[in-house]
């Protein structure tokens, strides 16, 4: 290989780092906060290239040199990384991968637990992570009576999908990269049965486990008693950001006399919203 063809290699690693810098597409690679560091090693490489480029493209006064000056074959390694991003597109996280880890809530550390944030159009807004926190080790059992807000997506809790309308609603706590996720999952009791993989936003109450301790982990999700169902179709995992963007665009277009009811089907466009569509809302009837 010689220094031209390195210099260009280099460049298209550098355009695809960048690339996934940018736009939503690492995520299915790394943690959100890691995209700046992919943005920063892009541009890196994008100098040290062009700077390749410049100098396999110089004039040499002995025209030997040009003849005899070759790379290790070991540069083209360089390509790996290049036909691997290109080629081999992973799939997001979602049901399956979710379902391999078992429904066991995974070990976490106890915290000392602040105050529930203030209802925002009548529910709390509360990642699935410190839902499972607050319902397995808040002894103060602050979520009792709390109608609260979740986002995440189905996961069926048997292979048929088919669990007399009880599913388990999850999302993926990254540390690094995709393979260290982690899935927190919460069984969903009250709804009718939902597809793997829908993105929902649910409205709905906890209710404690027969047989669990608070302050003990248990072998079995905390539970939510579903009020209010909003089905999310996205090209990518919806954000806080982007259900809160989407949710104030619905309003915003809807007319006056109609802003209390139920949301009908829109397209959503914002500076952060990638073709997020609602679905109706349905509210279902609490168990008993």
């Amino acid at each position: 290989m010689d220094e031209r063809t390195q210099a260009i290699l280099l460049l298209a690693v550098a355009a695809v780092s960048i690339r996934l810098g940018i736009t939503d597409a690492a995520l299915a690679y790394v943690r959100p906060g890691l995209q700046p560091a992919l943005l920063l090693a892009g541009s890196c490489l994008a100098v040290l290239g062009a700077y390749a480029l410049r100098r396999a493209y110089r004039p040499t006064p002995d025209a030997d040199v040009a003849h005899h000056d070759h790379a290790p074959g070991v540069a083209w390694m360089l390509a790996i990384p290049l036909l691997t991003l290109l080629l081999v597109a992973p799939a997001p996280l979602g049901s399956f991968a979710a379902a391999r880890q078992g429904t066991a809530p995974p070990a976490m550390s106890p915290v000392g637990f602040t105050e529930l944030p203030q209802p925002h159009e009548g529910a709390v807004d509360l990642s699935i992570r410190e839902y499972v926190q607050r319902a397995l080790y808040d002894q103060e059992t602050s979520l009792e009576g709390t109608r609260v807000r979740l986002v995440g997506f189905v996961t069926p809790l048997d292979d048929d999908g088919d669990a007399d309308g009880r599913y388990l609603l999850t999302r993926f706590a990254v540390n690094c990269c995709a393979a260290d996720a982690t899935a927190l999952t919460i069984e969903v009791v009250g709804d009718q049965a939902r597809a793997a993989d829908t993105w929902l936003e649910i409205e709905g109450r906890w209710q404690p486990r027969d047989g669990h301790q608070p302050g003990t982990v248990g072998s079995e999700p905390p539970l939510l008693v579903a009020e209010r169902v909003t089905p999310f179709l996205s090209r990518s995992n919806p954000t806080s950001t982007d259900v809160r963007l989407a949710r104030a665009a619905m309003r915003s277009a809807a007319p006056a006399e109609s802003r209390r009811t139920d949301p009908v089907d829109r397209v959503v466009a914002g500076q952060k919203v990638y073709l997020v569509v609602l679905g109706a809302s349905s509210s279902v009837t609490p168990m008993a």
